[in-house]
């Protein structure tokens, strides 16, 4: 006897057999045989039109982050300004990394497996090897001043404008009356480096160095105005930016 589920099956095709029949050769109601469709229309008639392509934006940091309580973050959101008004669009995208490194291929059944780096035996007389080299000292003393990048020249513009701007011609008195108007300007007290007076004018250095940057700018409170000029400082952590000698 035939289970429910098997002659459900029969059933089921057997129906499609007909149907398939009844669209391959059947005639219609004037006993003309149906008119043939070609391939191509109906691949015209299902082809999806093309969606649309996204125009690209850049993201920008949001106010919150323009906003947030830690100094490094609001730095960030205006670095990322400055810097969009320079390279519209966003920066250029990173280098692709390089080839893959090879894996070595598997045993094969009946190989006998190699052996690891520790199990190699070492002569008892082996000579001990030489000692590791000493890291180099880091650099101390004067560093001479590097040139800057299109972009950096651009971005260091655009940030000592903004900063003559926000003095608007008020000479700060002294040091610490500079250093104030710097850290509200959203540069942090750590990237903020005092310099000697000049004739009795405070300056100071603002570290804008970022992901491989050279850009620091140099800020000193004249009598009479704020004069801010950007230069080029090596992109090492163990530069300071106070001992680099600026070109005369």
């Amino acid at each position: 006897m035939r289970t429910p589920n098997r002659l459900a099956k029969i059933v089921l095709a057997a129906a499609l057999g007909s149907m398939a029949l009844t669209a391959c050769g059947t005639a219609d109601a004037t006993g003309k045989p149906p008119a043939k469709v070609s391939a191509a229309a109906v691949g015209a008639s299902a082809k999806p039109k093309p969606a649309a392509t996204p125009t690209p934006t850049r993201s920008l940091p949001s106010d919150d982050l323009a906003a947030h309580p830690d100094p490094e973050m609001r730095f960030l959101a205006l670095f990322s300004r400055v810097l969009d008004g320079c390279v519209p669009g966003g920066l250029p995208e990173p280098p692709s990394p390089g080839p893959e490194e090879s894996v070595p291929p598997q045993n094969q059944p009946g190989q006998p497996m190699p052996e690891e780096p520790g199990d190699l035996s070492v002569p008892v007389d082996a000579p001990e090897p030489p000692p590791a080299p000493k890291p180099a000292p880091t650099t101390s003393g004067p560093v001479e001043e590097v040139p800057l990048t299109d972009v950096e020249k651009c971005t260091g513009d655009a940030h000592a404008e903004r900063v003559r701007t926000a003095f608007d011609g008020a000479a700060p008195a002294d040091y610490p009356a500079l250093q104030k108007k710097l850290t509200s300007l959203d540069y942090p007290p750590s990237r903020i480096h005092r310099m000697p007076d000049q004739g009795g004018s405070p300056r100071a250095r603002i570290d804008l160095r970022f992901m491989g940057g050279h850009l620091v700018l140099e800020i000193t409170g004249t009598p009479d105005q704020v004069l801010a000029e950007p230069f080029g400082v090596p992109e090492t952590e163990d530069v300071r930016i106070t001992e680099v000698k600026r070109k005369p």
